[in-house]
């Protein structure tokens, strides 16, 4: 295990000395600390090797003792300047390489019709199976690992993938980008850093017999026969360069079209939300082995979406006045209904009094309720009765004079004649009222109580020239004297005169 810096060289210096192979690995892989090396346009790593990196030399076997062959170069990298420890020495036992390479590739099942098939395998008798054969060569999509099956069973859920366009950003060995163009998806575009990885994903397509163009990113002279924009944009990476690549993978995504991203941890995912977050919702669109899969639409622009949009924005149609009016109407009406249904009590509460001093604001609210209830009962059935109204009355004098008081035996009635004033105060007619005279003795003990209706009490000269009298009601500021004759107790000596509607 060595330092990152020493790693390059190191590997150079082995090579030199006759390494048929030399592996550079991360000393922390599978563990929390691994730290995962990419590069892209621009963003090529300054060292190509971990922080602690573990170098693997493969060198040719020797007649000699190979323990002493490796000690010898292990002393001529000491010698060069290198800080070493002791190096692990293994044989490596002559095998079928090529077989043994076969051996731990099976074919591989993803949902339901999607299989990877290396070539010295059956392909599978499925009618409806979907055959990629593919081989494990120098780049990275075999099928095998979990992002690589995210994207794959994606694809495979979609039921619409007829003659739409597909970008396969960072393709590898092509296989998200053939099995898209075997499911239906045209044009299709794939893109890698890796001249290597553009080479075998070429080799790819022609074994596979689809017809998918491969690009190095920084080559776009030869991809002049692809769209610009694509339906579905699809990159299996990881989740620092899918941020860095977040503006230029969205630029080539059509509105309305589908990014999907791999390659992300689970733990990245909030991460990787929130980058995209300005163009586009992303969701989780699947989950293995601690790897996720992101999917998002890109939204139609509004004038996309309303091609009026423009004028509508330029031009709005004020609806709002129009409602504003009927809403106002609707209430003025309910309002009207309302005051028609209760005008007895309102022109009881708005109607002036004669001994009151005249308010300009009431008497002006009186007068145009008068006249909208007159309206309102031509329009609408209106009982046209007179109010009753107790405050409208007053007595304004009151006598009752016994005539034979002093000379009235014990048992016997005396006749006597009341004599009173009223005074209708409203400025409106209300009802004829009852009159109850209650009469007392000496001692102020009630002895009876007499009810008198406007029959008897009104002057008969009143009701001959106001034969409709009790149907019109008193007019408004009426004072009218009457004098009524009665048959009373002798015992009566006091009287009390109230008014009362029956």
């Amino acid at each position: 295990m060595v330092a990152a810096e020493t790693a390059e060289p190191l590997g150079d210096a082995l090579l030199e000395l006759g390494a048929l192979a030399v592996t550079v690995e991360d000393a922390a892989a599978g563990g929390y600390d691994e730290s995962p090396l990419y590069g892209e346009p621009g963003l090529v790593p300054d060292l190509q090797a971990w922080e602690r990196s573990t170098v693997t030399a493969l060198l040719p076997a020797s007649g000699g003792d190979a323990q002493i062959v490796r000690t010898d170069i292990y002393e001529t990298l000491t010698t060069a300047g290198f800080m070493l420890a002791q190096p692990i020495v293994k044989l490596v036992a002559e095998q079928d390489w090529v077989r043994l390479t076969q051996s731990q590739f099976d074919p591989i099942q993803i949902g339901r019709r999607i299989w990877i098939v290396p070539s010295w395998h059956e392909a599978p008798v499925a009618t409806n199976a979907i055959r990629l054969a593919l081989d494990p060569g120098l780049a990275f999509g075999t099928g095998s690992h979990p992002t690589t099956r995210l994207c794959l069973e994606w694809l495979e859920n979609q039921f619409n993938l007829q003659q739409r366009s597909l970008l396969d950003y960072g393709c590898g060995s092509g296989i998200l980008a053939i099995a898209a163009k075997k499911l239906g998806c045209e044009p299709v575009l794939g893109v890698d850093i890796d001249p290597q990885a553009i080479i075998a994903a070429t080799s790819n397509a022609e074994i596979n017999q689809v017809a998918v163009q491969f690009l190095l990113p920084d080559n776009p002279s030869s991809g002049a026969s692809v769209p610009s924009q694509f339906d579905i944009v699809m990159a299996n990476i990881l989740a620092n360069p899918l941020q860095v690549l977040a503006p230029l993978l969205i630029s080539r995504l059509r509105p309305g079209g589908h990014l999907i991203l791999s390659g992300i941890l689970a733990r990245q995912t909030t991460e990787i939300c929130a980058t995209y977050s300005q163009w586009l919702t992303l969701t989780v669109a699947g989950e293995s082995e601690g790897w996720i899969c992101l999917h998002g639409i890109l939204p139609q622009p509004l004038s996309a979406s309303f091609p009026n949009q423009r004028l509508r924005l330029s031009k709005p149609k004020k609806k709002w006045p129009l409602y504003a009016l009927v809403i106002s109407l609707l209430v003025l009406f309910l309002l009207v209904m309302g005051a028609h249904f209760f005008r007895t009590s309102l022109l009881r509460s708005l109607a002036p009094r004669q001994d009151e001093k005249v308010n300009l604001v009431s008497s002006t609210a009186f007068s145009a309720f008068l006249g909208l209830d007159k309206t309102l009962c031509k329009l609408f059935p209106c009982k046209k009765v007179p109010i009753q109204v107790f405050e409208a009355w007053k007595i304004d004098s009151a006598s009752l004079g016994m005539e034979n008081k002093n000379n009235a035996s014990t048992g016997a009635e005396i006749t006597a004649i009341m004599s009173f004033e009223l005074q209708n105060r409203f400025a409106l007619p209300v009802a004829w009222p009852n009159l109850e005279l209650t009469l007392t003795d000496t001692a102020e003990n009630s002895l009876t109580r007499i009810e008198l209706q406007p029959a008897v009490w009104l002057p008969p000269t009143y009701q001959t020239s106001h034969p409709d009298y009790l149907a019109i009601g008193a007019p408004a500021n009426l004072q009218i004297n009457c004098s009524v004759p009665l048959k009373l107790p002798a015992q009566a000596a006091g009287y009390r005169l109230r008014i009362l509607y029956p």
